[in-house]
């Protein structure tokens, strides 16, 4: 399995490899390995250090950047979070660009780190002693999520452009990226991030406004989502090949613009609707007989999510947590009260910290070689917490 830096500079080279037309991906990375049985108990407060980072430093030798106290419980909850368009006034699906900048810097300084959904799913949660990390889904690849300026570069009034600007403001923000979940032939502004209605851009324009938005996407360490070919509601399928198809057609037209090696791992279901025949989420047949797999499936809604390490994990049904107004701001005060839920890291990716209250909820074969690290000291687990407002509905 790969570590973050690693599958960095491989985007980065496969981004060179842009493809007009549709292509398979090969098979997602995994590691084989079954989990180690032993485990280690830790001296009160201490934390772990064993990646060789030094205070202040990550692995992938980046500012820290604010961190919290807490002690480790890699067995915690992280937010899977859920964007749709920006705009005002603010609403389920409407978030402001003051507001989602405003996010990510509270998120920032509160210890949080974004990571995406397959690094979420391969384990690789490589980031700072004493942070938590966060998964940001961008929802329908809308004009305001990321548009090009006449001279090519990103807008800055758009939310790739913003997440840019605090990235190099602060490069503790880390290397981990936003989830883009794309409708290839929805109706603008949905139209894979179209600048003008289709009819109104000459369509080679269009081509390489979407391969250089796509080339971006890679080469930063972002991750590409299929959310079906037009955000057509799967129940409402005529039978199940319609659904396939669906699902399957949106992938292929999604990686016409990706790296012929870029395996896409991550579904993310239209307003929260499965199949009829539910397994048609996560695998199909479709034209001519092509094969498509999702490893995750994301759902609409639910809440902050388990981790890959608990036995409660299911990768084909991940909770989301809508960006509604004041959901966010409550769920932080809510773990800043009671973080006994939070995800806390350890600073170690090859060992899984947690207090004894949590083992029962360790699977241990899901481990992949890393070390499970009893910590003393840690707090006791409570019940969860209830959803936030606006987390339970939605898009």
């Amino acid at each position: 399995m790969m570590n973050r830096s690693e599958w960095a500079q491989k985007a980065a080279a496969a981004a060179l490899l842009v493809l007009l037309a549709a292509c398979g991906g090969g098979d997602a990375e995994g590691d084989g390995e079954q989990g180690n049985d032993s485990a280690t108990a830790a001296a009160p407060g201490d934390t772990g250090t064993a990646s060789g980072a030094q205070p202040g430093q990550t692995a992938n030798n980046l500012p820290a950047g604010p961190t919290t106290q807490l002690p480790p419980n890699e067995l915690g909850r992280i937010m899977v979070l859920e964007y749709h368009r920006t705009g005002s006034p603010e609403g389920e699906f409407v978030r402001t660009l003051e507001n989602f900048r405003k996010d990510i810097r509270t998120l920032y300084e509160a210890g949080y780190r974004p990571v995406t959904m397959r690094q979420v799913l391969e384990g690789n949660i490589d980031i700072p002693r004493g942070t938590t990390p966060v998964v940001f889904t961008m929802d329908d690849a809308t004009r305001g999520q990321f548009y090009l300026t006449g001279n090519g570069e990103v807008d800055p009034n758009t939310m790739m452009g913003s997440w840019m600007s605090f990235k190099r403001e602060n490069p503790g923000w880390g290397p981990g990226g936003m989830v883009w979940c794309i409708l290839p032939a929805a109706s603008h502004p949905s139209n894979f991030f179209g600048e003008t209605k289709d009819r109104d851009t000459p369509r080679e324009q269009r081509e390489a406004n979407i391969r250089k938005k796509m080339e971006m996407i890679v080469r930063d360490g972002h991750e590409v989502c299929n959310h079906t070919l037009y955000h057509a509601r799967l129940d409402r399928a005529a039978n199940d090949q319609q659904a396939q198809d669906w699902i399957g057609i949106g992938e292929d037209s999604i990686k016409a613009y990706l790296p012929q090696d870029y395996d896409i791992v991550t579904f993310a279901l239209p307003l929260g609707m499965w199949p009829r025949n539910k397994p048609l989420a996560w695998a199909g047949t479709y034209r001519n007989g092509k094969r498509y797999e999702n490893k995750v499936v994301l759902e609409v809604s639910g809440g902050p999510s388990v981790t890959p390490w608990d036995t409660r994990w299911d990768p084909h049904s991940v909770d989301r947590f809508i960006v509604a107004p004041g959901a966010l701001e409550a769920q932080l005060r809510r773990w800043e009260a009671d973080p006994t839920h939070r995800y806390i890291s350890d600073g170690d990716p090859r060992t899984i910290s947690y207090p004894a209250s949590m083992g029962q909820y360790l699977n241990r074969s899901a481990l992949g070689g890393r070390t499970p690290r009893e910590v003393a000291g840690a707090p006791a687990a409570a019940a969860p917490a209830a959803p936030a407002a606006g987390g339970t509905t939605g898009r």
